[in-house]
């Protein structure tokens, strides 16, 4: 449980009075008072909040029809995944990509998709080289501010006495540029440099799975080897090939064979009128002569015919010779030779049972947010879903997606491809590369349109289970010791599910863990998660005594939803989304079996340290500060939707269940759940100081933000 002590010191504390703080906020927030009590209703998919609670909507700002917490969570994941697949395509045609457009139909508005970001830099661009060291290396080539004295006279003031960055490595990388530069510069000007916390911390501190320039430069010129891969691509286009002609041959064997039984001899009539069988099969007695005669024509073949009887040999002798070299390439690998599939049955599983997961999240599944529900006591955690196009191009931005934090004892990474060779090619260089991690999980489950139109995401459930096989197997092969996990859906199409047919092909594949979502693409996050669906696949592992780990994953708010659904024994675990986006202490609640009402004074504590993780990891500078912020307010898009225990009357909170308009217990409890994103931007000034005077944020959508969609999982 978090208390004052463990606040970071350069993150100012709330000095005000209880008193002082209700009349600053009366002032200058919009959101709802007890002014306008009414009295307690409960309509279809409303919280059941105590009636002293409960208020009329202000009149101050109007606020346009809300939707409901299904539609948001799918909006929020539309509006970023969009905007990344038109970066990241898989290699599908772009006239398949302008036909999808064309096709598709048009959606209801909602969503801010052409919103604008603030950018954030100093008034006066320094140069970094002078900001660190006084010196540049560019001479009188640099782009960039050297006047020092007009870059402070501009500069805003610092924001605190403490700088996260220097505490965590013994020296600023800002210098004077840092948003809290006074606590590392000398009355000289000079920077201070701590050598014993440089030596500990090293180049990268606790972040791992840094990346130099180098490297880069490396994985771009496609200059590294990748023979597992190249091997599996050659085997998979033989065994391929191989398959058709097996189905190709069972395919005439049954129709010869249907053929046969729809067209028996004895219901065959010959010229006579008589059944087929009944006749007699030999040539009328005056054509005997003219078959004598072709006899005799046959055996004195020119030597033309012998030619062509040659070739013929020598071509079925360079058939046999090509069957030979391709059961030599097939031999490379094991498979099973009834099926043409590989088999990689030998792969160590994981054993996850009773773990908690927090599962893979874009955007708001940030390093930061990570380290706040290790801290609230997860057991996994994972990476944000990474294309694997865009990797295999040395996208820095993508490849930052697979940064882990030392805190992060069992920790994935999860990517997203179309095809065989692009997720191959990726597993195999996250492998040769060393990469820190523990395993490696595919991405099967993203229900976003521009993902799908890819062939990425839940595209790759629809279409039978042979390529997902093939992608799989080989995967799991080119990790070697590394797992490889999936995380999927029940399907496509509500109406047809297809999870329950996948699953034991993955355990085939030889995946070491499936993770199951248990609703559809069509729904989103519509509707409650099928868990009778998740049980009734996790039952049939038992019965099959399969040793592959299987997870559920879908509305787990509480303690209760997670022990209810492990009680069943149908599932190792739950992995948890949306629940930890909403309140990322659910995992200390998991784990001490307790429903924690959590005061207001500790949820704002959980907001200061995570400002304090984001400036250690995406910096104290200006630039950073700004980022920090943009995903504290994306952070608090969702947690403004817990409500707090003691309000309600019902417990435990259900995820689709949207509030009433209500107050807390005290004025920050109150801001803390408003919908309003000008009130999150409030509680960030708190924070991380006042905001420039161009700053905007704009939340997902138009009507207000307890409708965010995206977030990934």
């Amino acid at each position: 449980m978090a208390d004052a002590t463990d606040v970071p010191a350069h993150i100012p504390a709330e000095t005000e009075s209880a008193g002082t703080a209700v009349v600053e906020h009366q002032q200058a927030s919009s959101t709802v008072s007890l002014d306008h009590p009414v009295p307690s209703s409960h309509p279809p998919g409303t919280a059941r909040i105590k009636t002293q609670f409960l208020v009329s909507r202000p009149h101050k700002r109007p606020i346009t029809a809300e939707q409901d917490p299904a539609t948001a969570d799918a909006e929020f994941e539309e509006s970023h995944e969009s905007k990344r697949a038109r970066v990241h395509n898989d290699g599908a045609p772009a006239a398949a990509d302008a036909g999808a457009r064309k096709s598709r139909a048009p959606k209801r508005g909602g969503q801010n998709k052409n919103r604008a970001r603030t950018r954030a830099q100093d008034e006066i661009n320094l140069c970094s080289g002078i900001a660190v060291s006084g010196t540049c290396s560019h001479g009188d080539g640099c782009r960039f501010s050297h006047d020092v004295a007009a870059y402070l006279a501009a500069k805003e003031p610092d924001l605190g006495a403490t700088c996260p960055v220097f505490e965590l490595f013994g020296r600023c990388r800002f210098g004077i540029k840092c948003r809290f530069a006074g606590a590392h510069t000398a009355a000289d000007g000079s920077q201070i440099v701590d050598a014993i916390k440089v030596a500990e911390a090293g180049e990268y501190g606790p972040f791992l799975n840094s990346y130099t320039r180098d490297w880069q430069k490396i994985v771009r010129s496609r200059n590294l080897p990748t023979p597992k891969s190249d091997l599996y691509f050659k085997w998979l286009e033989v065994a391929k090939a191989r398959r058709v002609e097996l189905h190709d041959g069972v395919y005439k064997a049954a129709t010869i064979k249907q053929t046969d039984v729809q067209t028996p001899a004895a219901t065959i009539e010959n010229e006579t009128g008589m059944p087929a069988a009944a006749a007699k099969i030999e040539p009328p007695i005056s054509d005997q002569p003219a078959v004598v005669a072709a006899d005799d024509e046959a055996k004195s073949l020119n030597s033309d015919k012998a030619a062509a009887a040659a070739a013929a040999i020598k071509k079925t002798e360079e058939k046999k010779q090509k069957a030979a070299a391709r059961q030599k390439i097939l031999d490379e690998l094991p498979h099973d030779p009834a099926t043409l599939r590989f088999r990689c049955d030998e792969k160590p599983r994981l054993n996850f049972r009773g773990k908690t997961y927090l599962a893979p999240l874009t955007t708001v599944g940030n390093l930061p947010f990570r380290r706040i529900c290790k801290d609230y006591g997860v057991d996994i955690t994972c990476g944000e879903m990474a294309m694997c196009t865009t990797l295999l191009q040395g996208q820095q931005s993508e490849w930052a997606l697979t940064r882990r934090h030392a805190s992060e004892d069992i920790f994935g990474v999860q990517i997203a491809g179309a095809n065989v060779r692009s997720v191959l090619t990726t597993c195999e260089l996250i492998n040769t590369m060393k990469l820190n991690v523990d395993f490696v999980d595919l991405n099967l489950g993203c229900p976003v349109d521009a993902i799908c139109q890819k062939g990425s995401g839940a595209a790759l459930l629809d279409g039978g289970g042979s390529k997902l096989f093939d992608i799989c197997a080989g995967a799991t092969y080119v990790l070697e010791h590394i797992p490889f996990t999936v995380k999927i859906r029940m399907g496509v199409h509500t109406a047809k599910p297809i999870a329950e047919k996948l699953v034991p092909r993955f355990a085939e594949a030889g995946v070491s863990m499936v993770s199951l979502h248990g609703r559809s693409k069509e729904q989103r996050y519509t509707k409650y998660a099928n868990w009778d669906y998740i049980y009734g696949i996790g039952k049939n592992l038992r019965d099959a005594n399969s040793n592959m780990t299987f997870f559920g994953n879908g509305d787990v708010l509480s303690h209760d939803d997670y022990w209810r659904h492990l009680d069943t024994a149908a599932v190792d675990g739950c992995m948890i989304g949306r629940g930890a986006l909403i309140k990322p202490w659910i995992f200390n609640e998991i784990k001490e079996r307790r429903v924690w009402d959590i005061s207001s004074s500790e949820r704002f504590d959980m907001l200061k340290k995570f400002a304090n993780y984001g400036l250690e990891y995406w910096g104290s500078d200006t630039q950073g500060v700004h980022t920090t912020r943009r995903f504290l307010l994306e952070m608090q898009s969702f947690t403004h939707r817990y409500i707090p225990v003691g309000l309600l009357e019902v417990l435990p909170q259900k995820m689709n269940e949207r509030p009433p308009p209500f107050v807390g217990r005290d004025e920050l409890e109150t801001l803390m759940a408003s919908p309003d994103s000008e009130d999150w931007v409030k509680i960030t000034e708190r924070i991380l100081g006042k905001t420039p005077e161009s700053f905007k944020f704009v939340p997902k959508h138009k009507s207000n933000s307890y409708d965010t969609q995206e977030y990934q999982g």
